[in-house]
């Protein structure tokens, strides 16, 4: 009996273990995801430092958001992820000008080719 009740509870210590490193793989997966974004928007649009970092962290919240409103068995996922959109799009409208907004949300949805000349 001594011996199931070790096995369960180094059972349970293992996979505990093993959620906490997966979710901090996932996390920085994430993380080097967003500042990649991040960096190629500002050499295509030419915003300066303080925006690049307040929209790292803007865009890696919102991976991580929607990370977790995929896993969510109980939620609308849809409804959800779209609601998390329209956050995101108010916080890049609060940090970039106009101009940079339209640039950023029209080459984000292909809508235009990315062009690396416009911060010229």
């Amino acid at each position: 009996m001594k011996k199931l009740g070790l096995l369960v509870t180094a059972f349970i210590a293992f996979v505990t273990i093993a959620s906490a490193q997966k979710t901090g793989i996932i996390t920085d997966i994430l993380k080097r995801s967003a500042e990649e974004k991040v960096t190629e928007m500002q050499k295509l649009i030419g915003f300066d430092d303080t925006q690049a970092k307040q929209l790292s962290e803007v865009e890696f919240k919102f991976l991580i958001d929607v990370q977790k409103a995929e896993n969510c068995c109980l939620c609308n996922t849809k409804k959800r992820v779209e609601k998390l959109k329209q956050n995101r799009d108010a916080e890049l409208q609060k940090i970039l000008t106009r101009e940079q907004y339209i640039k950023y949300d029209a080459v984000e949805n292909g809508r235009i080719k990315r062009h690396p000349g416009w911060a010229e």
